[in-house]
């Protein structure tokens, strides 16, 4: 597996982590249980081309696929608004949370997007920060989950991708822009999505 490039100078080397993974499928199943920003089906491991027979997990960052808006500001109790926009492809209206506009924000999380369509949330992503995405790549992640989900497919976008055919689990670099003293710049993220199937097929990703 060929590690994803970040497109900009501000890409960190990988330091050795913080969070006790080591190697063997059952550690890092029990870490996913008790990680508060990931949950898991239990379910055997499987290769990319053995997708019928891999669940993907429903639950992300405390939010299942499906849940209300209701739901998802009762888990994230909001301090402000929280900004969104829609989607034309897909007809998803994507809302923007940050750890300083809800409460009980995940820790390692710069930022939250949550899909909703219909009133239902169709998409969870997460985008680490600088920290977490120094020390745990796009590639390195997709390694761990591996060990649950089996060997990832790659997207012609460079995001590794499992899928069961309902629910799609994505990683990759996600451009954040910041502001660097009076500059804002892009830097490149640690990121991770979980979405509808039909969502992915709409959007033509």
């Amino acid at each position: 597996m060929s590690e994803a490039k970040p497109g900009t100078s501000t890409q960190a080397s990988v330091r050795p982590r913080r969070r006790p993974w080591v190697a063997g499928t059952w550690t890092l199943i029990a870490v996913l249980v008790l990680a508060p920003f990931l949950a898991w089906t239990p379910v055997p491991t499987a290769s990319a081309d053995d997708e019928e027979q891999v669940a993907i997990q429903k639950y992300l960052a405390h939010l299942y696929l499906n849940d209300s808006l209701e739901t998802v500001k009762r888990i994230y109790p909001p301090t402000r608004d929280w900004p969104s926009h829609r989607e034309p492809k897909g007809g998803v209206t994507r809302i923007k949370v940050q750890g300083v506009s809800a409460k009980n924000f995940p820790d390692e999380v710069d930022l939250l997007w949550v899909g909703m369509r219909n009133d239902r949330v169709v998409e969870i992503q997460l985008v680490y920060d600088a920290d977490y995405t120094s020390e745990t790549t796009p590639d390195s992640l997709a390694r761990e989950l591996a060990l649950v989900y089996g060997e990832p497919k790659m997207s012609e976008t460079g995001k590794f991708h499992w899928s069961d055919g309902e629910r799609v689990l994505r990683v990759f670099y996600a451009q954040v822009p910041v502001l660097k003293g009076k500059r804002k710049v892009v830097e490149m993220r640690t990121s991770m999505q979980l979405l509808a199937a039909d969502l992915v097929r709409r959007k033509g990703e």
